[in-house]
This record gives C-alpha cells, sequence and structure tokens, in this order.
C-alpha cells in the first residue's frame, strides 16, 4: 500500500496543475470515479464520473478549499488500493450530502482513499495508475 505522501511525489508536478482537483485514468482501461471532501456543512460524495484511458478531467472547479479529498475508482477486473474511509454512493451519477446513515437513505457505502493535496495547494492532479491494479495481481 502506497502512503498520500508516496502520491503526492508521484502525482503533483510544478508547471503541471492548474486550480481544481484533476483526475487523469492513466491506465488502459476505462475507470468509474467517485470523489468525496468536506463540504460547506457536510460531507460531499460525487460521482460516477467515467474516465476511458489516457482520459483527464477536472471534477472540481477554482482553488481548492480543503487539503484532504478522497477518491475511489471502479473498472471490472481491476482492484482499488483505498483506506478503510466509507462515504454514500449509488449507481449512476449522484451528488450525495452527508457520509452517515447509508442503507437508510437507500445508498451504499464504498470505501475511498485519502488524498492529501498539501497544505497550501489550489489545485491538485492524481493519476489512477498508482491507485488500481489489474485484480489478478
Amino acid at each position: 500500500m502506497r502512503g498520500a505522501a508516496t502520491i503526492t511525489c508521484l502525482v503533483f508536478a510544478p508547471g503541471v496543475v492548474q486550480a481544481g482537483f484533476q483526475i487523469c485514468n492513466d491506465t488502459p482501461v476505462t475507470q468509474s470515479v467517485a470523489l468525496a471532501f468536506r463540504g460547506p456543512g457536510d460531507w460531499i460524495s460525487q460521482g460516477w464520473y467515467v474516465f476511458a484511458p489516457d482520459q483527464c478531467q477536472t471534477v472540481l472547479e477554482g482553488d481548492l478549499t480543503n487539503r484532504y479529498y478522497y477518491v475511489t475508482a471502479l473498472a471490472e477486473g481491476w482492484a482499488f488500493d483505498h483506506h478503510d474511509i466509507a462515504f454514500c454512493v449509488k449507481q449512476g451519477v449522484f451528488d450525495i450530502v452527508g457520509a452517515e446513515n447509508c442503507r437508510e437513505r437507500d445508498l451504499v457505502t464504498n470505501l475511498f482513499r485519502e488524498v492529501d493535496t498539501g497544505p497550501t495547494a489550489t489545485g491538485f492532479r492524481l493519476d489512477l495508475s498508482p491507485l488500481v491494479r489489474p485484480a489478478d495481481d
């Protein structure tokens, strides 16, 4: 398991990152990604962002307001290197407020990984390859 500091070194390069949170699928398969973060009053989880191979998307626009964000990815035959941090998700496109009582709200939980963007970052780029691997590895 790689720590957040390793991820930061691998994906945070000067001159590459603009404001916002950008995710890049540098794997050979389509990945579905969800993002969670602390909103103004509660936790927010959003997804599923679908990334074709070699595709990048900015999933949060503007300057980052948090140091920590949480991601998860799904792809058939691939495993995600998560931390045991759960947020509510559902099938299809979603924008969910709150991370509690998922089942009672007809939602499910999924395990996410914490990403440390640094204490003063206004933008961050996350490459998926350090976080995913073929499931048979």
